[in-house]
């Protein structure tokens, strides 16, 4: 049973994204039930699908605010895009980022640099952390 120590392993991964604030457990359970026979790499998928279109976010984002004038309608196109990506696989603090980012924008207000790069960090450590999990799921 060589997969045993794997699926310890990726328990563990799994509950410290959760302990962290980084992934919300409802959601990711929830998305665990839309994996069947039918489609047995849902999830994997659905992360890699997300790292994917969040790293396109964040660099259409991070080209729009260094515009002048600054392109309102793809920045609130890519946060939108963002947000909903994020909030549907459950990564928390990176929607969270995105959300705060998007007041300041709109309110603004000058900070939305420093909430930029806050973002950037947050989706660095969930990608990082994201790749590991993922890659033992396809371990197994």
């Amino acid at each position: 049973m060589a997969s045993t120590p794997l699926r310890q392993q990726l328990s563990i991964m799994r509950q410290s994204l959760f302990d962290e604030g980084i992934q919300d457990h409802e959601q990711v359970s929830y998305l665990e039930t839309l994996e069947n026979e039918d489609d047995p790499d849902f999830i994997e998928n659905v992360f890699t699908l997300f790292l994917r279109d969040s790293t396109r976010y964040i660099d259409s984002i991070e080209k729009a605010f260094e515009t002048s004038p600054v392109d309102y309608p793809i920045m609130e196109r890519m946060m939108y895009g963002l947000k909903g990506s994020s909030a549907s696989i459950g990564a928390s603090k990176i929607n969270v980022e995105t959300n705060t980012l998007r007041n300041f924008f709109h309110d603004g207000d000058m900070e939305s640099k420093a909430s930029l790069q806050k973002l950037n960090a947050e989706h660095a450590n969930f990608k990082e952390k994201l790749v590991v999990y993922v890659g033992v799921i396809l371990s197994l």
